[in-house]
């Protein structure tokens, strides 16, 4: 009886042996400066450049803008289980863009600049980002710089989308949504979740200015509102870090749904001499209710 008991044993064991290393994960380790070149070579095939609108002709664009105009996009229903971190990461990871700026050659080769962070909202290429990701281009005052010349979009594949047109936009929620052309592609758009409280969850997936797609967690630290009466003006703080090139990337809950998207972030310094003496740094973002305030389709 003990031999089978044992030989039994020795037969779980091995399927629990075996059932881990089938469930074991593969670890990736992507060249992301070699997908920064392979994206600007992408930019100069034969006719690729024909495709894009240059900055300068969506800043033309741009001038019939209305600020606050509903966009007609439905949202992605939320998901309902509760996914892993790694899980959301590979969920999600397709449904967020990185936004790059095209530097023409002047006195300085060209070059690509990592500039933000964008979510896809549809399958059919409406997105959303930061007001102040596009402030250049929809503010008539403001002017650009001699060597902008296009404003694009990557995926973490190395897929390059142009920038088709932008929709609307908010100041004050620092909201501004835009349509890529996806050349026939259909693309993985964001569920969109809701407002979540103070101590709960939330997932970032970003691009830091040359990080792309870095992952950080922590709660909801904070929720306030700028202008009490203004339906653009609440916020929320989270312990998650972000940084320069995170704006416009998603928070997520632990459903790996979309309920903010970072804005900015405030440094608080023990004496008023930047950068001395910095005690920390609070993150602030736009709740996910701002953003579907100027979606005309909301849910399903």
């Amino acid at each position: 009886m003990e031999r089978y008991c044992f030989r039994w044993l020795g037969v779980g064991l091995l399927v629990l042996f075996l059932g881990t290393a089938s469930h074991a994960q593969k670890v990736v380790y992507r060249d992301y400066d070699r997908l920064g070149w392979a994206i600007l070579d992408s930019l100069k095939r034969p006719g690729e450049a024909s495709l894009f609108k240059g900055m300068s002709t969506l800043k033309q664009e741009c001038r019939t803008l209305v600020e606050e105009t509903t966009v007609d996009v439905k949202s992605c229903p939320a998901g309902k289980r509760k996914l892993k971190p790694r899980e959301i990461i590979e969920d999600r990871q397709g449904s967020v863009l990185m936004m790059f700026k095209y530097l023409r050659p002047t006195t300085r080769p060209e070059a690509i600049e990592p500039w933000a962070t964008a979510v896809v909202l549809s399958e059919d290429g409406v997105c959303v980002t930061n007001w102040h990701v596009f402030w250049q281009l929809i503010d008539t005052i403001a002017r650009l710089d001699a060597r902008d010349s296009l404003l694009f979009v990557a995926t973490e594949a190395g897929k390059v989308y142009s920038i088709a047109s932008i929709l609307s936009y908010s100041r004050s929620g620092d909201l501004a949504f835009f349509k890529i052309d996806t050349r026939g592609d259909r693309l993985e758009p964001m569920p969109m979740g809701q407002d979540i409280a103070v101590g709960e969850n939330v997932h970032a997936l970003t691009n830091p200015a040359g990080y792309p797609y870095v992952y950080t967690s922590g709660v909801v630290s904070r929720t306030f509102t700028k202008e009490a009466n203004n339906p653009f003006g609440n916020r929320v703080e989270i312990t998650a870090d972000f940084a320069k090139g995170s704006s416009g990337g998603p928070i997520m809950d632990d459903r790996g749904n979309m309920i903010a998207m970072v804005s900015c972030l405030h440094p608080i310094f023990y004496v008023e001499q930047p950068p001395s003496d910095k005690q920390m740094g609070i993150k602030e973002c736009i709740p996910v209710s701002s953003i579907m305030r100027l979606m005309k389709g909301k849910r399903d």
